[in-house]
């Protein structure tokens, strides 16, 4: 699977390379990646990035949430960035925009993990 990953200041970003994410074999491929990446890493926030992804499948979106998941499991955040508009509709319309966090670019991204709240 097609995906290039690194680890800077506390934080794994994985951008995918794929332009279409459709095939079911292609899905499962990314996500056992993933998974692996995830148990490997010892970074607690993690960094999805959807540069170059112009299409997906629905099915898409039921590994997004497992795949979110399993970062909790590995108590890692998730944060998703540089999401198309065709896409982000897709999010916005399954509501599952209120289930990610996603954010504009990489740079953007990494900067939220740092950012607290009124409280904390």
């Amino acid at each position: 699977m097609p995906i290039d990953h690194f680890a800077k200041d506390d934080v794994l970003t994985i951008r995918i390379l794929d332009e279409r994410l459709v095939d079911p074999e292609q899905l499962k491929r990314l996500f056992d990646d993933l998974h692996s990446l995830l148990g490997k890493s010892e970074e607690r926030q993690v960094v999805l990035d959807f540069t170059p992804v112009k299409f997906m499948a629905s099915a898409m979106l039921s590994k997004l949430v497992a795949f979110q998941k399993k970062c909790a499991e590995f108590q890692a955040k998730l944060k998703l960035c540089s999401v198309s508009p065709e896409i982000m509709q897709v999010f916005k319309i399954t509501k599952l925009n209120k289930v990610f966090d996603i954010q504009p670019d990489e740079a953007t991204a990494r900067k939220s993990f740092s950012k607290r709240g009124f409280f904390g």
